[in-house]
């Protein structure tokens, strides 16, 4: 006995409006009468077309600095929380946070200094 699953029986049900127009094409030919004129399909709706707007796309950075790991789990807690609170791109939030950073730069060196 084979474990192997047998395959389900292909999905017939598209194929009953066919079925029905075919029946119908027989059914004029014996009967002489005259085909029923095909139903043409709907077309399809066309979209608008609208210039597409340049988008200005920020210059993108990568950079790697090592730092203690309750820093970089506090960044990250921060980063998803601003994220799941606003649902703006990370790399959005991360840039701002870095921007903030930047601005205390100076209230930083004076703590380290001390």
């Amino acid at each position: 006995m084979s474990a192997a699953k047998k395959p389900s029986p292909p999905d017939m049900s598209g194929l009953k409006d066919d079925w029905n127009r075919m029946s119908g094409l027989r059914r004029a030919e014996k009967t002489g009468e005259a085909a029923p004129p095909p139903v043409p399909p709907k077309p399809a709706r066309q979209a608008k077309q609208q210039p597409a707007k340049p988008v200005e796309q920020p210059m993108m950075s990568r950079r790697s600095w090592y730092a203690e790991q309750d820093a970089v789990e506090a960044l990250a807690a921060a980063v998803d929380e601003v994220h799941f609170a606003t649902r703006v791109p990370k790399h959005t939030i991360v840039s701002e946070l870095f921007r903030v950073a930047a601005a205390a730069a100076p209230k930083v060196e004076k703590k380290l200094k001390k």
